[in-house]
């Protein structure tokens, strides 16, 4: 028996930021669930640099990853924050904070139509199954509107914690004032040990998914 682990997003799903050949969130918890739940984990990954919320939902137009997520127990996504990057990229030639609201707006509705597309596509399956997603960390916590925006964002993203089969991995916590620690040189992506510290935060959440965890 293999659990089936989809994992949706942007580049902090491939893992940017740490040396070469380094695994980044997926894998290393990818790693923990076969430590902890002693099975195999058969991964599939659907993710791309740069893109923003409303990608991800394009993803799951997709036939390959709509056969991944209906035989997926686990499913992680990560997405915003290349909205909050072009939105302040935004701001900064415009000075207009209509841009943000109007980009939490959109955000929000993307999220909504990912978990929708998700429960369309499991509406057959009975098996037991986990939506995972991350929140945002701060990575420009210099700029007060950016941790504006990040806060605002992440209320929104916790009430879908109230849905079924949907938990929200607290990453902003997990990060919060330790962002130097935790970000690589670009300082935008986490390094090695900031991608280590967001597996474990999804650890935390524990293993719902699984009929009789061991």
């Amino acid at each position: 028996m293999a659990i089936h682990y989809t994992a949706l997003g942007d580049s902090l799903t491939i893992g940017t930021g740490t040396p070469l050949f380094s695994p980044g969130f997926v894998q290393r918890y990818k790693k923990m669930l076969e430590e902890d739940l002693q099975e195999r984990v058969a991964l599939q990954v659907k993710a791309r640099t740069g893109i923003e919320t409303e990608d991800i939902s394009i993803f799951l137009n997709n036939r390959f990853v709509v056969q991944w997520v209906e035989s997926a127990d686990l499913i992680t996504i990560t997405g915003g924050g290349n909205d909050l990057i072009h939105a302040l990229r935004k701001y900064e030639q415009q000075r207009d904070e209509k841009i943000f609201a109007e980009t939490l707006d959109s955000a929000q509705q993307n999220f909504s139509e990912i978990i929708s597309k998700i429960y369309k596509i499991k509406r057959n399956n009975d098996s037991p199954y986990a939506v995972r997603i991350l929140n945002l960390y701060n990575p420009l916590p210099q700029v007060s509107l950016a941790d504006r925006w990040i806060t605002n964002f992440n209320e929104h993203i916790q009430k879908f914690g109230n849905a079924p089969h949907v938990e929200i991995a607290n990453i902003y916590a997990a990060f919060k004032g330790r962002e130097k620690e935790l970000l690589s040189m670009d300082g935008i992506h986490p390094n090695s040990l900031g991608y280590q510290l967001m597996a474990e935060t999804l650890r935390k959440l524990g293993y719902s998914f699984v009929a009789s965890p061991q």
